[in-house]
Parts: C-alpha cells; sequence; structure tokens
C-alpha cells in the first residue's frame, strides 16, 4: 500500500515576507491536497529537489521556479497595493 501524504500546518504569519514563510505555505497546499512530492513537481514542470528546497525555505531558489509551483498548485499572491481602491478619503495621506 502507498505511503499516505501527511497533512502540513499553514504558517502562523500574517504575511509572507520570507522565503521560510512561503515555503510552509506551498507545503501546506500541497499536502492539503494530498499530492506526493515527487507528482507536484511534475505537474508545475520543476524538479524534484527543486521543490524540496522552495519548501524548506531556501532563498536561493529561482523566481521563476517558485511562481511555477504556485501557480500549479492554485495560489494566489494578491496585495492590497494592486487591488483598485474607492475613494475613500480615510485611508489617504495628507
Amino acid at each position: 500500500m502507498a505511503k499516505r501524504v501527511t497533512v502540513s500546518d499553514r504558517p502562523e504569519s500574517a504575511f509572507i515576507n520570507n522565503a521560510e514563510t512561503l515555503g510552509l505555505l506551498i507545503k501546506a497546499k500541497r499536502t492539503e491536497l494530498g499530492m506526493k512530492l515527487a507528482d507536484c513537481a511534475a505537474l508545475c514542470g520543476v524538479g524534484i529537489n527543486t521543490l524540496s528546497r522552495i519548501e524548506n525555505g531556501n532563498a536561493n531558489c529561482t523566481l521563476a521556479a517558485v511562481l511555477a509551483v504556485i501557480n500549479g498548485l492554485g495560489i494566489k499572491l494578491t496585495s492590497k497595493e494592486l487591488t483598485p481602491t474607492t475613494a475613500s478619503t480615510e485611508d489617504e495621506w495628507v
């Protein structure tokens, strides 16, 4: 019988501000989907070692590889700066 994938915890941080937090988020999403490392790497078009390094928070992975993984897993990175704002004066700098 094949070994089951153990679901990892999501990072406790409210922000992704380093490679380690992003790696924890990616690993949590992959394991939540029940995907093995090799299957996820194949789906995302990256090597197993590359995916492992990303999940372990290695900051020397290429941006292209990280983006391939987050896109392959359906992770959307968002920012308030990218979201159109409504005409509100309470949040404006004076």
